[in-house]
């Protein structure tokens, strides 16, 4: 995959288009349950985690990584402050569901605040907006050189993995689609990965080895 298939494939198709459909398709309704608050902030601080390797060339830390992609493509930087998002919201809900203070969706600023007996809170509407408008600057501080670096990093460890798990792999069943009495379908999502969608459910796409 070259750098120009990344930026229009993974960065401007599935990133980008996944958290517009996220926000748009399921807005923030007020006391309603099923906001996606926390998959939704979890999401985007994964993917500036990601997309912050690419800028450093190479797989870094959730900080190291974060702080790259804030510093060189967010425009109110100074309301993220990087300690705070990732002890509080990024480990929180990665290993405990919760996050350690609390997630809105209310379009506020700054987007991370405090509020007594609470803690900070993150507005992840804010986030994403922040984050969605950094994707043209990500695009022009990518290089060439960086993106290689990283890139192929990223496929040796995952040719490394799917070595160490080849029996396991080799002895998992294949899919099938799902159907009954009361369900009828006539087509379903691709699977996706590096370093593209899955050409159907059964059979792997050749070039992912």
């Amino acid at each position: 995959m070259n750098l120009d298939t990344f930026l229009n494939k993974i960065v401007f198709g599935w990133i980008k288009h996944d958290l517009e459909r996220m926000t748009t398709e399921i807005p923030a309704l007020d006391g309603a349950v099923g906001n996606i608050n926390f998959p939704l902030a979890l999401c985007v601080l994964a993917y500036m985690e990601y997309l912050g390797g690419f800028l450093l060339g190479e797989e870094g830390n959730f900080t190291d990584n974060s702080k790259e992609y804030i510093d060189k493509c967010f425009v109110h930087k100074d309301e993220y402050p990087i300690d705070i998002l990732r002890d509080i919201f990024r480990n929180g809900l990665a290993h405990e569901y919760f996050a350690r203070g609390a997630i809105s969706r209310n379009n506020l600023r700054p987007a991370v605040y405090k509020q007594s007996g609470v803690g900070a809170i993150l507005d992840v509407e804010t986030l994403v907006k922040d984050f969605l408008d950094s994707l043209d600057k990500f695009k022009t501080q990518l290089t060439e050189e960086k993106y290689k670096e990283r890139m192929s990093k990223a496929l040796d460890e995952i040719k490394r993995f799917k070595t160490k798990h080849t029996t396991l792999i080799d002895g998992l069943r294949e899919g099938q689609i799902y159907a009954s009495t009361n369900i009828h379908t006539s087509s379903s999502s691709r699977a996706s990965g590096y370093p593209g969608p899955i050409k159907n459910t059964t059979t792997l796409d050749p070039s992912i080895k």
